[in-house]
């Protein structure tokens, strides 16, 4: 509602003004209205964490509740929402980069937190690839004839492809995250995200179809094909999501402008160089005059968490021959 807010107040004309205006609720920026807003926020943020549990868990009981070898398992529902947070930021780093590309926000998306989504999705995609071994062992341990040969057909059988893509993509590439300059890098977080967006469709593909093609009944089995129409919804559904997405960062702040900017002016970048510009200025007026002491300045990153930096402004004051070097 702030955001709304602010961009209400720099609209030009009324049908923008009176639409933000419904959107942010007649925001006025009162005490009264941070208090309830904060509180609020946190009571939404407290039932978001059950109901993202309950949906995918809940969407895990439609397979796992059937007798269709390979869908009947236990192992579903913690399977499920860890695939939800690993796909989930996947995709909003995808999108994120490209955002923060177009939009020039590096000043307010910086590497420390590209850093940390990918810490989340190594530690996602590695409870992902456990689940798809236990999968694996407890076919193989239960002793059912029906439910080995449906994990050694996706594994061996003509959908080995799709396993396999799905395995290397979701397991093998998100593990390069351990190391820091990957986890660091802008292209290989960029390229690492559109991997594990595919891994994922063809995760829900492998459990779908190869659970289905060949069921109980030999006289039954088929090799599936997707039609026309099959290729047209889904890149219809593609283009319903990019469209919306592409109205939502037009008309719509795609940061949180009320959050952000109570950090900015002491956690960016940007503004440390121009106060460090501003040190330097203090500290060539101070040089010469004796008993005034040079200005000292410091820091907090907000963003990493780490402890303050406190040093003199006459230390970062750069003379000729040093920036001739």
């Amino acid at each position: 509602m702030p955001d709304f807010a602010t961009i209400r107040d720099r609209a030009k004309g009324k049908l923008r003004k009176y639409i933000y205006n419904a959107l942010s609720f007649g925001w006025t920026g009162t005490a009264k209205q941070w208090q309830r807003f904060e509180s609020l926020s946190l009571i939404l943020a407290g039932l978001a964490t059950p109901l993202v549990l309950s949906v995918h868990t809940i969407v895990s009981f439609d397979f796992a509740t059937s007798v269709i070898p390979g869908w009947h398992t236990t192992i579903f529902p913690p399977y499920f929402v860890a695939g939800a947070i690993f796909s989930g930021f996947a995709m909003v780093q995808t999108l994120m980069l490209i955002t923060r590309k177009v939009l020039k926000l590096e000043d307010y998306i910086t590497i420390a937190h590209i850093e940390s989504m990918n810490k989340v999705i190594v530690l996602t995609g590695s409870i992902v690839g456990i689940a798809y071994i236990t999968e694996l062992f407890t076919a193989w341990y239960s002793g059912y004839l029906y439910e080995q040969f449906a994990f050694y057909n996706r594994a061996f059988g003509p959908y080995m492809w799709a396993y396999f893509i799905m395995m290397g993509c979701n397991v093998i590439s998100p593990q390069i995250f351990w190391f820091k300059f990957a986890r660091r890098s802008v292209v290989i977080s960029f390229v690492m995200s559109i991997f594990v967006n595919i891994g994922m469709w063809f995760e829900r593909f492998v459990i779908i179809v190869t659970s289905l093609h060949r069921d109980f009944l030999p006289s039954s089995w088929v090799y599936f094909k997707p039609t026309i129409w099959d290729v047209a919804v889904y890149v219809g559904t593609l283009g319903i999501f990019f469209t919306l997405f592409l109205l939502f960062a037009r008309a719509f702040p795609v940061i949180a402008i009320a959050e952000v900017k109570s950090i900015f002016s002491s956690s960016s970048a940007a503004a440390k160089k121009r106060q460090v510009s501003e040190d330097n200025e203090n500290a060539e007026r101070f040089e010469g005059a004796p008993g005034i002491p040079y200005a000292k300045a410091e820091y907090t990153d907000q963003v990493s968490g780490k402890s303050t930096v406190s040093f003199n402004a006459a230390d970062l004051l750069l003379t000729k021959e040093d920036a001739k070097k």
